[in-house]
C-alpha cells in the first residue's frame, strides 16, 4: 500500500513537470513580444526623427538657396549693367543712386563698387535704424581715402554727412583683392561689420572690366547672415531640439535659439562663436560629438545621421552639407532627443 506522502510527492512532481515549461513558454513569449515591441517602437522613433530632420534640412536648404542667390544674382546683374553700358562707372553719383534704388527693391545689406583708381561708391543699411545711406571714397576729391557716409533724399541723392569712418583701404580686403586677383565671381569669407549691430555678412563679388579687359573694379553685394538665425527661429522647434549652421572651421553662421553668434571682447570687438563653445548644451555637445566621430568638420562630405547620449537621453543628429557654385561650403545640423522626434515641427 502506497503511503500518502509518497503519492503527494509524485503528484507535485507531475504538476511541476507539466506547469513549469508552460509558464516558461509564457514568459518567453511575453518577453519576445516585449522585445519586439521595444525594437519596433525604437525603429518607429528613429524613422520619425529621420523624416522630420530631412524635412527641416530641406526647408533650410531652400531658404539658403533663395536668400543667398539674391546677392549672387544682383552682383552678376549689376556687373552686366556696366558691361552693356547701361551704367557708367565714371559717374559715381549715378552709381550711388542706382545702388540706393536697388536697396529699396532687394532684401540685402549693402552694395559697393570698389574702383581700381581708389574710389568707392556704395549704398547700404549701416545704421541701427535701417535707413539706406550712401558711401563715398574719393582720394582726388577729398585728398584722403576716408569713407564718408551721407543721408539721402527720397531720390537717393546725398544730403548731409552723418559719419566719417576714416581711411578705407578696400584694396587690402579679401573681398576686393581675391576677386581682382582671381578674375572671377566669388563669395568673400564670412566677416563681421565693425560697428553696431556688428552684422555678420558675406559678400557676393563680381569683377568688372573695360572693353580692353582692363580691371575697372569689383562690385560686392553684402548679404546679412544674421537674418538666417531669424528664419531658423521661425521654425517651430521643440525645446528639446535645435538647428544650427556652421562653417567648416566650426564657427556658427546661425541657430534656432536666442544665442548670439558672436561675443564682444572688451565690450567693443566682436568675436565669432565656435559651436564647441556655445552656451547651448545641445549645440556644444553635438559639435564635440561630430569632431569625435569625424576628426574635423571639413571631413563631413555627405549627409550623415548619428546618435549620442546627453544627460542619459538619446540624441538624434543629422548633418547635411550645403554648398553653392561660388564657393560657400557650410553644414546644416538638426539635433534633438526622443521628445523632439515626437514633436510636430511645422
Amino acid at each position: 500500500m502506497t503511503k500518502p506522502s509518497v503519492q503527494l510527492g509524485k503528484s507535485l512532481s507531475l504538476r511541476f513537470v507539466l506547469i513549469v515549461p508552460f509558464v516558461l513558454q509564457i514568459f518567453a513569449a511575453v518577453g519576445l513580444v516585449g522585445y519586439l515591441s521595444f525594437r519596433n517602437g525604437q525603429k518607429a522613433v528613429n524613422d520619425l526623427a529621420l523624416r522630420l530632420q530631412n524635412e527641416v534640412s530641406d526647408r533650410v536648404d531652400q531658404h539658403l538657396d533663395g536668400y543667398l542667390n539674391t546677392a549672387r544674382h544682383l552682383a552678376r546683374g549689376l556687373g552686366d549693367t556696366v558691361d552693356t553700358g547701361l551704367l557708367d562707372p565714371q559717374d559715381k553719383d549715378k552709381v550711388r543712386r542706382y545702388f540706393w534704388k536697388q536697396m529699396q527693391i532687394y532684401n540685402i545689406g549693402y552694395i559697393g563698387f570698389a574702383f581700381k583708381s581708389g574710389d568707392f561708391a556704395a549704398a547700404g543699411r549701416l545704421l541701427d535704424d535701417g535707413r539706406v545711406t550712401v558711401d563715398e571714397v574719393s582720394p582726388q576729391k577729398y585728398g584722403n581715402s576716408h569713407n564718408y557716409i551721407y543721408e539721402t533724399d527720397i531720390e537717393g541723392n546725398r544730403t548731409k554727412q552723418v559719419l566719417d569712418l576714416g581711411n578705407y583701404a578696400f584694396e587690402k580686403e579679401s573681398w576686393y583683392a581675391d576677386t581682382a586677383r582671381l578674375g572671377k565671381s566669388m563669395w568673400s569669407s564670412v566677416y563681421q561689420w565693425q560697428m553696431p549691430p556688428y552684422t555678420l555678412s558675406v559678400s557676393a563679388n563680381r569683377p568688372v572690366y573695360d572693353k580692353n579687359k582692363n580691371l575697372i573694379g569689383v562690385i560686392g553685394v553684402d548679404q546679412r547672415l544674421t537674418q538666417i538665425s531669424d528664419f531658423l527661429q521661425q521654425l517651430r522647434v521643440s525645446q528639446s531640439g535645435t538647428i544650427f549652421i556652421l562653417e567648416q572651421n566650426g564657427l556658427i553662421i546661425g541657430t534656432s535659439g536666442n544665442e548670439k553668434v558672436f561675443t564682444l571682447v572688451n565690450n567693443k570687438e566682436p568675436k565669432r562663436l565656435k559651436a564647441t563653445d556655445s552656451d547651448n548644451p545641445l549645440i556644444q555637445a553635438t559639435a564635440k560629438h561630430l569632431i569625435k566621430q569625424f576628426g574635423s568638420f571639413d571631413k563631413i562630405k555627405d549627409n550623415r545621421t548619428l546618435e549620442f547620449s546627453l544627460n542619459n537621453q538619446r540624441q538624434f543628429v543629422q548633418v547635411k552639407p550645403w554648398k553653392d557654385d561660388w564657393g560657400l561650403d557650410w553644414l546644416v545640423v538638426v539635433a534633438g532627443n526622443c521628445e523632439f522626434a515626437r514633436t510636430n515641427w511645422f
